[in-house]
């Protein structure tokens, strides 16, 4: 046998082992994995909208909204301990940030006010962008406020210091969110 065809056949086995062991390891964390990445949802839903006892996913498409960047991924009714409509969560994926997309759950309340926002996913740079996590002055200029207003960066939002990319990204979700809720969702209609 020839040296190359040796080093060839040594190479494959390599390579079709790894490949082997890989798909394994897969197989064992996928499901611990998910189970994780569900109760972080879980854990954003009842941050976003405190009331809820229950959240209905409802079941919608991904919707692109190429106005704000951003992406609704899923929207939820949240009902109260009674069963009542407490309002909703829009699962959001705004594009654009400094460190890729950010994903994050807006809590609109049934008097079209938002109750909170909790983000989900973000890659942002440590100590510039990841403020918008960490800090809650940048978010808490949305609570409470109505989702008629369309938020503008240095107009009626003021930016996190240093990180422009991950307060726009941020900005641009939370206007689909609602433009999103006042189209298909005010007043209960869904």
């Amino acid at each position: 046998m020839s040296k190359e065809l040796k080093n060839t056949l040594i190479i494959t086995a390599f390579a079709l082992v790894s490949g082997l062991a890989l798909g394994a390891v897969h197989q064992v964390t996928a499901g611990p994995i998910a189970a994780q990445k569900q109760q972080a949802l879980n854990e954003a839903y009842s941050a976003v909208i405190a009331e809820a006892a229950n959240f209905n996913d409802l079941g919608i498409e991904a919707y692109d909204d190429a106005d704000y960047n951003a992406q609704i991924a899923s929207v939820l009714s949240a009902e109260d301990a009674s069963g009542a409509n407490a309002g909703y969560v829009v699962n959001v994926v705004s594009h654009g940030g400094y460190g890729g997309d950010i994903e994050f759950s807006v809590g609109v309340k049934n008097d079209g006010t938002i109750e909170n926002i909790s983000i989900t996913a973000i890659s942002e740079t440590p100590g510039l962008g990841m403020k918008a996590q960490t800090e809650p002055d940048f978010i808490g200029q949305f609570l409470g406020q109505s989702v008629d207003n369309d938020y503008v960066l240095g107009d009626n939002v003021t930016a996190i210091t240093s990180a422009t990319f991950t307060s726009r990204c941020m900005t641009n979700g939370i206007n689909a969110a609602l433009k999103y809720y006042t189209n298909n969702l005010a007043g209960g209609t869904q």
